[in-house]
């Protein structure tokens, strides 16, 4: 798969969304790292290893950004998200590529699901700290 037409696809939501964390949810703050599946709407899947930052942005948000590879290339993204206790959800963009869709976050302990979704893909990245 050529490199634009992955990162379009990728660009669908590695970077995470926007959440609300209530002072007793899960910190989300820092760094993060993982890997998973990328699915394009191709049909066409994917590897993916991600690197994640977290920075909160208020008493409940946090703003991401988030830089995956595959076999295909690397693509950087940025987000805010919002959520309460272990659930986040939020929406990403990719400015390179104009992509936005929606993500949710599942945080249990020290690791996290990020599953993303768009028009052009879905992603299931599993992070940890």
């Amino acid at each position: 798969m050529q490199k634009a037409a992955w990162c379009t696809c990728l660009a669908l939501g590695l970077a995470v969304a926007t959440t609300s964390v209530p002072a007793a949810s899960a910190d989300l703050a820092g760094s993060w790292k993982g890997g998973g599946t990328v699915k394009f709407s191709s049909g066409a899947t994917e590897q993916a290893h991600c690197r994640a930052t977290f920075s909160p942005s208020g008493k409940t948000a946090y703003d991401v950004s988030a830089t995956c590879a595959t076999s295909s290339g690397t693509v950087s993204q940025t987000a805010h998200v919002r959520g309460s206790g272990s659930s986040y959800r939020g929406t990403f963009y990719n400015p390179e590529f104009d992509a936005t869709g929606k993500i949710t976050i599942a945080v249990s302990g020290r690791s996290q699901v990020v599953r993303l979704n768009s028009t052009k893909g879905s992603a299931v990245i599993r992070l940890s700290r």
